[in-house]
């Protein structure tokens, strides 16, 4: 899979899972975590669309967002 294949998502959890608890899960899905927000609930990590449709379906999951980037007009 080449790096173009690959995303960042913002994976969103339901307020009782502890992000640790879920992380075994999601790189089993094909997600490789960057970033672990204990605090807003939240997973950042990177991985194919197919990888994130398996972790929509994760009962712990609420979204799976695309990161998006945004430039201010006249930013080349």
């Amino acid at each position: 899979m080449s790096s173009s294949d690959r995303q960042i998502y913002v994976i969103t959890l339901a307020n009782q899972v502890q992000p640790e608890s879920i992380i075994g899960q999601l790189q089993s899905c094909g997600v490789e975590v960057k970033e672990v927000l204990a605090a807003l609930g939240q997973i950042i990590g990177q991985g194919s669309e197919q990888a994130a449709e398996q972790v929509r379906a994760l009962d712990a999951v609420i979204s799976v967002d695309a990161q998006r980037t945004y430039r201010a007009l006249g930013d080349q």
